[in-house]
């Protein structure tokens, strides 16, 4: 499983954290600004994770990702989706892995469609 993904996106750097952060908040994200103009989204309770692990279900899992916006190079903005710090072994053994990777993948087909269907995406990689 990537522990990353990039979006290229044709859009302004602000418009990209706009459309980014409401895609994982539909999908049942806190997003919160973080450093240097990135995201970071949570969802779930820590709590509740440590108490329960893998048993919680995938909106009370405790998730954790961030979004880092960049401008590359060649002038498109980039969207970097990363797994966050906690890990979801220690929250849930193999189920807690299974989750965490279920809930990248979902936040990464939700990115995507967002951008897509906004007609901005140029490209897509996990990493």
């Amino acid at each position: 499983m990537p522990e990353s993904h990039d979006f290229f996106v044709a859009a302004d750097p602000d418009s990209v954290r706009a459309r980014v952060g409401g895609a994982l908040a539909r999908e049942g994200y806190t997003v919160e600004d973080a450093d240097q103009g990135a995201l970071r989204a949570t969802r779930g309770s820590l709590g509740l994770t440590l108490l329960i692990g893998g048993m919680a279900n995938d909106r009370t899992f405790h998730t954790r990702l961030d979004v880092q916006i960049m401008v590359a190079p060649d002038g498109r903005t980039v969207a970097r989706l990363l797994r966050g710090t906690g890990k979801s072994a220690i929250k849930g053994g193999a189920l807690g892995v299974s989750r965490g990777n279920r809930a990248f993948e979902q936040a990464a087909n939700a990115i995507h469609a967002e951008l897509s269907q906004a007609g901005i995406l140029t490209e897509s990689v996990p990493g």
